[in-house]
């Protein structure tokens, strides 16, 4: 019968945000005596991004060579290790083990995308002598605290305006004016977005009906063996609409959706950059092409005190985020809110892609495919 490692978190369902302490008891049980050089505690948080791109070139002879380029970055935000036993016969048993580690306030958010990754987790793992290395491993889910409340931009209302001319060669048909809003520029996961789609219709032609896309866009940037780019793009929620706008006549079209779990919008200097956008697009009739009209939102992950209606309020409550203790210096108005009478969040996997990263640097054996973060949800 094989050894046993069970990991026991203070946070049951693995979810830490930065600047919290993670406390961590680790039981090992041992069926037989083995012969280490250490035994050691490690947490690990990286990013990676990886992808290849082939070219084939001909030469005048017509034979073909294949040149294939491999991109890549690795960023390691926390490596923290601890011996907890030396050199030595480890002896049939139960082995406990102890593990405490203050996250840094900068690490970025767990995420998992088609050409890389951010992940956190702890390992532990026996040095063994003439043997293969044991490794036990649990993966955990770090979020970088974004409160929406500490931006005031956020709390106003975003307008896009655009306007069109419809021809079909050789006719003029007339101009759309169409806008949309939406009542503020951030949300959380779970919280529903209520969207406005404005039309004044001066043409001859009827709309017939539209589309509506909440996307993700997901950038991963390779610095070797130059810098590069590479993009996933993920519909995330999407509604049809029939209702139609006809010739020379003015309607509003109201609309909601939910945010489902995902990231948090991410700093664009990271080697993983994630944003999100509210995309309309209108169907005309006749030879004439779709127009479209979009927004950009930022996801966060502590949602702003407006945004939150009356039934998603509560009283003495323990924050989920830890709580900010800003300098004395700054001004009563310009300090963050009190979290304490917020609903904690529920938790639920990450809308996921299909093809999610692979990372080939790490041992089959030990590697953890198809992890899913868990990230806040405000119902």
């Amino acid at each position: 019968m094989p050894s046993q490692c069970i990991f026991s978190l203070d946070h049951p369902n693995g979810v830490y945000y930065s600047g919290q302490t993670i406390n961590a008891t680790i039981s090992l049980t041992t069926t037989s005596e083995k012969n280490i050089r250490n035994a050691r505690i490690v947490f690990l948080g990286e990013g990676k991004v990886k992808w290849e791109e082939s070219t084939t070139t001909t030469d005048s002879n017509g034979n073909s060579t294949t040149t294939t380029t491999y991109y890549r970055s690795h960023e390691v935000y926390v490596n923290n290790e601890v011996i907890v036993r030396g050199d030595g016969i480890l002896p049939v048993g139960v082995h406990t083990y102890t593990f405490t580690i203050v996250l840094p306030l900068e690490c970025p958010t767990s995420c998992e995308g088609r050409y890389g990754h951010i992940r956190y987790g702890i390992s532990l793992i026996l040095n063994r002598v003439l043997r293969f290395d044991n490794n036990y491993h649990i993966p955990l889910t770090v979020l970088k605290t974004v409160d929406l409340n500490l931006n005031p931009v956020f709390k106003l209302p975003l307008l896009a305006e655009k306007d069109a001319s419809l021809c079909c060669w050789p006719c003029n048909s007339g101009k759309l004016f169409y806008s949309l809003q939406i009542p503020f520029g951030a949300y959380t996961p779970g919280q529903s977005v209520k969207y406005s789609l404005s039309i004044q219709n001066h043409s001859m032609v009827d709309t017939e009906g539209y589309t509506m896309e909440f996307t993700q866009k997901m950038t991963f940037t390779a610095h070797s063996p130059s810098r590069c780019h590479r993009y996933e793009r993920r519909t995330l929620v999407k509604q049809n609409s029939s209702e139609i706008c006809r010739r020379l006549t003015n309607r509003i079209f109201n609309g909601e959706f939910y945010i489902p779990p995902v990231a948090p919008t991410t700093d664009p200097n990271n080697i993983i950059f994630i944003d999100y956008k509210l995309k309309i697009t209108i169907i005309m009739s006749g030879c004439h092409k779709s127009k479209d009209i979009s927004v950009p939102i930022f996801i966060g992950n502590i949602p702003l005190r407006e945004s939150l209606s009356s039934n998603e309020e509560s009283t003495a409550i323990t924050p989920t985020a830890p709580e900010m203790s800003p300098s004395k210096e700054n001004a009563e108005s310009e300090m963050p809110p009190n979290y304490h009478d917020l609903k904690p969040p529920t938790y639920q996997e990450a809308t996921q892609s299909d093809s999610p990263f692979v990372d080939h640097d790490v041992d089959k054996h030990h590697r953890v495919d198809g992890f899913r973060p868990l990230y806040p949800m405000y119902s």
